[in-house]
């Protein structure tokens, strides 16, 4: 530890992969969103609506950094090599992307997005869709676990 301490100056330096802090950002926010979905259908605050759409907003937009992050990983650190588990977790990632797109799109063309609505079929058909989101992100987490620790 001396000798990089010396070479460095006496901090040690550190390589940061920006891909897997950046990970675990929509995998959370994904997996709160269908949290909050679940306990507004069952105890209906307006709130728990609202912090759905908030926070499915801020997966999906950390989704960007975290596709491109993955992206340029694979590009450099793997060559781009066109395995099965790779080819799973970018077809995972862009789907998610997609998806959660479309229902926040969906959510606010249809009733507005910070408005609250009364509990009907649409509740269960976004609860329904914050499942798959949630599915999806425990799919890229299983695949990254595979991944990078065999």
């Amino acid at each position: 530890m001396t000798d990089i301490m010396a070479k460095t100056g006496g901090l040690p330096r550190y390589k940061l992969h920006w891909h897997v802090l950046l990970i675990h950002f929509p995998i959370s926010f994904f997996g709160v969103a269908f949290g909050f979905q679940v306990i507004h259908l069952f105890t209906s605050p307006a709130c728990f609506e609202l912090a759905t759409n908030v926070v499915l907003l801020a997966g999906t937009v950390m989704m960007v950094p975290t596709l491109l992050t993955g992206w340029r990983a694979w590009k450099s650190r793997y060559q781009g090599a066109r395995g099965l588990i790779f080819r799973r977790k970018i077809s995972i990632g862009f789907a998610m992307l997609i998806f959660s797109t479309v229902l926040l799109a969906w959510r606010t063309i249809a009733f507005g997005a910070f408005t609250n609505v009364v509990v009907s079929t649409a509740h269960w058909v976004y609860l329904a869709a914050n499942t798959l989101l949630m599915a999806g992100a425990v799919a890229e987490g299983y695949y990254g676990g595979r991944l990078n620790h065999h």
